[in-house]
């Protein structure tokens, strides 16, 4: 799969054990895990993005390695090396690494060292916000998918602080720069979370919002898919439709991400709401709970519609991403099917594309 600068977009993350770590890098990137006992020539069929995660002072594991990387493609190389150890730096540099991060390096580091190495361009004089708002709200994330699984209290503060920080970025530097930023971090299931998260908040304050009110919706972006910490990675990361049984599996992440928030939160009940609702449909199609009509709030109306235009944008390992046009007349049509409001659906097209969608 290549992106649209030509290049390979797949990551995948060779690695030496199951950590919880190794589990949060594949997360945050986007990246298919590998362990290096599985890891071969195999894998790089499709000339992926490597990010390499073992104990490179090992002899053995060097010159296993070796063997698997020998033939080179166009995917880039990164190793996340020791600082203490200089045999580590030498051992990549050997196997042809293009980048090299000191441990522990964090997914935005990560995904910025492709970016970079890919070349891509800036997509905005406001970048250095843009970018800040898409670390702190990264951060929010992790923080908040570790609480949901761990059982502790959520940093309701610090999710709040992040999408107070999302939402002025947005405001500054216009939703399709910031969008356009956050899709070439290419931040696997935290980047649909910021792809909500943004849409919302433009929706918000474009469409004349209270403050307060823009600052709710951005956090119910932000949260709205937190339930999915406790999917397995085997179905949050299929390379394909899901099966029956998965997809059982994958629709109980909004009640997990409302229970928990409920109980472990200070969220106030409309967010909570959004949580919970955010796949139903006006039709009473949707789930968990078959709402219909007037049973679905504003807000969850709104976050609903924001959450599957982002998943429509997404280019995703087995489907290209939607231009701005088409995900709408999709939205359109579900709002011609009694599925999603149409008076909201035309707003968001006004946001995105400037003109209401036909």
């Amino acid at each position: 799969m290549l992106n649209t600068y030509g290049r390979p977009s797949v990551i995948l993350l060779v690695h030496e054990d199951k950590s919880e770590h190794n589990a949060a890098l594949a997360l945050q990137t986007g990246a298919r895990a590998i362990s290096l006992d599985d890891f071969s020539q195999s894998h790089l069929a499709n000339d992926p993005n490597i990010v390499i995660r073992v104990a490179l002072a090992n002899l053995d594991t060097v010159r296993k390695l070796k063997t698997v990387l020998a033939h080179r493609g166009n995917g880039r190389r990164i190793f996340l090396v020791d600082p203490d150890k200089r045999v580590t730096s030498v051992h990549a540099s050997v196997l042809g690494a293009d980048v090299l991060l000191p441990e522990p390096a964090s997914a935005l580091e990560i995904n910025r060292a492709v970016r970079k190495q890919l070349n891509l361009p800036a997509h905005s004089p406001h970048s250095a916000t843009v970018m800040s708002s898409i670390s702190a709200g990264v951060d929010a994330l992790d923080a908040s998918f570790k609480a949901i699984v761990a059982g502790p209290q959520l940093d309701t503060d610090g999710a709040q602080l992040a999408s107070e920080q999302i939402a002025d970025a947005v405001a500054l530097a216009g939703i399709n720069d910031w969008l356009a930023t956050v899709r070439g971090y290419h931040l696997g299931t935290f980047q649909h979370c910021m792809l909500v998260t943004g849409v919302a908040s433009a929706f918000g304050s474009k469409t004349g919002m209270s403050r307060q009110d823009v600052m709710r919706l951005t956090l119910a972006g932000l949260l709205h898919d937190i339930g999915k910490a406790v999917v397995p990675l085997r179905i949050l990361d299929k390379p394909g439709a899901l099966d029956e049984d998965e997809q059982v599996i994958m629709r109980l992440h909004p009640l997990a991400g409302y229970d928990y928030l409920k109980q472990h939160s200070t969220i106030d009940a409309q967010t909570l709401s959004s949580v919970r609702h955010h796949h139903e449909a006006l039709d009473g199609s949707g789930y968990p709970d078959g709402l219909i009509g007037t049973d679905i709030d504003d807000l969850t109306r709104i976050i609903t519609i924001c959450d599957i235009y982002a998943a429509l944008i997404e280019r995703r390992s087995y489907k290209e991403a939607r231009t701005p046009r088409q995900a709408l007349a999709i939205l359109n049509g579900m709002a011609a099917d009694g599925k999603v409001e149409a008076s909201l659906v035309r707003a968001l097209s006004t946001i995105v594309i400037g003109q209401k969608a036909v």
